[in-house]
């Protein structure tokens, strides 16, 4: 399974300050125990701030030589305590039991929540950079973002919508449901998720046949690439699916999909998109 997806399809971000944590306290050692949140510090260029992160955090490339302090659900508490940061950023996944030790020798804690649209992986990156002091370069990426969203979703706004069922699991299958934020790309691609009101992302080949999708997207959690067109050839063998007679079954680019900053969203949708409507001119400023 690709970690990486699999702890954002799960975890989440958009901060909760601690009580020592202020937007007006100037930060020089930052850990992250989350990979979005390491991309993030990136995104708005504070990464000479992050003195260490997660086995996970691999993107960008750089984040591989951070100083590593422990996975995303297991951290080294007692390395992180000698490495004397003065800011730990948390996932939803980080252990409260850990980060209230943390807590316990005044290292400021800043918890995540779990993204569900993507006007909160905007204001994320707003909070992101406004703590770390980079708040007109995040300001910028999120207004070039939100630019480039909104344009798209006038641009489908009255269009005829799509049914879409997304994949994101193979055994068992699962999909997002409105609570996901992976959900965003086919509201803002003009598509109708067929699992949108499911209570969760587990779902069936019956109930996919029998909703009839016009599109199919799959996005693979397997650790090879080549999962993603075993599981179409999958879906190409029931014929009676619009998506399969229409040869509109698509395999995404995980990494993408899976990565909500919001300029990756953008890009991400710019796949996306075509998929959808391929009808419509592509292109955005």
């Amino acid at each position: 399974m690709n970690r990486r997806m699999l702890f954002w399809i799960v975890a989440g971000f958009l901060g909760v300050a601690a009580g020592q944590v202020s937007a007006t306290t100037s930060f020089l050692r930052v850990i992250s125990l989350s990979p979005i949140i390491t991309e993030t510090i990136y995104l708005v260029g504070a990464q000479e701030k992050l003195i260490a992160d997660t086995t996970y955090c691999n993107t960008p490339k750089a984040a591989q030589f951070k100083e590593k302090i422990g996975s995303v659900t297991q951290m080294n508490v007692e390395k992180i305590i000698r490495l004397q940061p003065d800011l730990v950023i948390a996932s939803a996944l980080s252990r409260e039991k850990q980060l209230k030790i943390l807590e316990g020798q005044s290292i400021p804690i800043l918890r995540a929540q779990n993204p569900k649209t993507f006007e909160q992986m905007c204001e994320m990156t707003l909070m992101i950079g406004k703590i770390l002091e980079r708040e007109q370069a995040a300001r910028i990426i999120v207004d070039k973002a939100q630019k480039q969203a909104n344009q798209i979703l006038e641009r489908t706004r009255n269009l005829a919508k799509p049914k879409v069922f997304l994949q994101i699991g193979l055994k068992p299958l699962h999909s997002a449901n409105r609570e996901m934020f992976i959900n965003e790309y086919i509201r803002y691609g003009g598509g109708i998720n067929i699992a949108e009101n499911e209570s969760s992302g587990i779902y069936s080949r019956e109930k996919v046949i029998r909703e009839n999708p016009d599109v199919i997207l799959i996005v693979t959690m397997g650790s090879s690439k080549r999962a993603g067109q075993l599981e179409r050839r999958n879906w190409m063998a029931f014929k009676s699916i619009d998506a399969v007679k229409k040869n509109r079954v698509h395999v995404l680019d995980p990494e993408m999909i899976c990565s909500p900053t919001p300029d990756t969203f953008v890009e991400g949708l710019g796949g996306v998109l075509p998929l959808l409507h391929p009808e419509i001119p592509w292109g955005i400023q």
